[in-house]
């Protein structure tokens, strides 16, 4: 079996797969240990039926050892080394370029990619410790965001700034939620019968964090998040694209320090900021239709922004564009989210299937009609799976 596991500085997040068939693994479970250091609580789904436990979680490494417990208690494995491999989440890998067994070069890669992704490798690192102790005969693997956009040209992930930034700093676009993209790239060469390696397309990942990324021959070409994820489009709480100088400006306005004003472009910007009111885009659009003044003008904006780089994007593959796509959280599920953007794009002479993007889907549909120019699609990403696979072709 194996086990996927993305962690969190409070939480871990984990799925597990029956990989009997090595080509085609099941996903058998799914579950999340909380408020790990605070109090605990792990739940699960398995076989319809939902478990749950409050305990006490001090650290990771209890975590684990909780969750393992109640696996083998309940009969979903008989011991520990069932699981012969663990598949980790890392967000940043730096310039590692793909999926990669965890040995000490790679352990000190995470650790040293800190600095670029202080909220989240930590997290990582902490669970990867905890796996280490707890499962010591399990192979590791690492899976990083960053890796699919490794495949970026300069004149895509440098910076107009001085170059020795680059060459002393790191400072250079990395890009994110690439584990999802990788899968949506396969996915997409699946349904549209196309070779990954001729495939174009532009991936709207829309979640709370959102990203856009032109894939061209089946690689990044160009993505919107930057150095850290706070860059591109709009999102639930980050700004996205913002002039540098704003930060300066409001620091001396404030009277606060950079760190201050970068929390708020994080955690109190987006959606959120723009309304006041929520960050949730069921929130935004309800509201929207309610005629909220403040709801209408956060949900303009973000459906302009992402309309906008859509349009980029578009010009750099030219004429030859495979497919849209929509995933993640709001672009799977929002109806009005994804019409809006698209009527902001008059110039790809897209047509809109209102009663495709309407129904209800399993894996993916079609919500362009046959005459549209481009095909979009809205695609259910799934980054375990993804995990599992590469997890997989390296330990086997």
């Amino acid at each position: 079996m194996i086990l996927v596991v993305n962690a969190g500085s409070s939480s871990i997040k984990f799925r597990l797969f029956n990989d009997t068939d090595k080509n085609n693994p099941i996903d058998i479970l799914d579950g999340l240990a909380e408020r790990i250091t605070i109090d605990g609580a792990v739940s699960f789904k398995y076989e319809g039926n939902k478990y749950e436990y409050k305990v006490d979680l001090p650290n990771h490494e209890i975590a684990i050892k909780f969750i393992l417990d109640k696996l083998i208690e309940l009969n979903i494995i008989s011991n520990v080394e069932e699981i012969n491999a663990v598949g980790f989440r890392v967000v940043h890998g730096g310039t590692i370029n793909e999926s990669s067994v965890i040995n000490e070069k790679v352990f000190n890669t995470i650790k040293d990619a800190i600095k670029l992704a202080p909220l989240h490798n930590p997290g990582a690192i902490t669970a990867i410790e905890a796996i280490k102790k707890v499962m010591p005969k399990a192979k590791l693997v690492a899976c990083f965001d960053t890796a699919y956009h490794q495949t970026l040209a300069e004149e895509q992930y440098l910076y107009a700034v001085p170059y020795s930034w680059y060459k002393e700093h790191g400072v250079r676009k990395y890009g994110f939620h690439g584990i999802s993209y990788q899968y949506i790239a396969e996915k997409m060469s699946e349904v549209l019968n196309k070779p990954k390696d001729k495939l174009n397309l532009i991936v709207c990942h829309l979640g709370n964090g959102a990203s856009i990324t032109c894939i061209k021959n089946g690689k990044s070409f160009d993505t919107t998040m930057g150095l850290t994820p706070l860059a591109g489009v709009m999102m639930g709480t980050r700004s996205g694209d913002i002039d540098p100088s704003i930060i300066e400006y409001m620091c001396k306005e404030l009277k606060t320090d950079v760190s201050k004003i970068t929390n708020i472009l994080n955690k109190e910007s987006g959606l959120l900021g723009l309304s006041g009111k929520s960050s949730d885009m069921r929130d935004v659009t309800g509201g929207y239709f309610k005629g909220d003044e403040d709801y209408k003008r956060a949900l303009n904006k973000y459906t302009q922004v992402a309309a906008d780089y859509i349009i980029r994007f578009a010009n750099l593959l030219g004429r030859d564009i495979d497919g849209i796509v929509f995933t993640a959280g709001v672009g799977e599920n929002s109806i009005h989210t994804r019409q809006f953007i698209l009527e902001k794009l008059p110039l790809l002479d897209i047509k809109i299937d209102t009663a495709k993007n309407d129904e209800s889907y399993g894996d993916y549909k079609y919500i362009s009609s046959a005459d549209s120019k481009i095909k979009v699609l809205a695609v259910r990403t799934n980054e375990e799976l993804m995990i599992c696979k590469d997890t997989i072709s390296l330990t086997k």
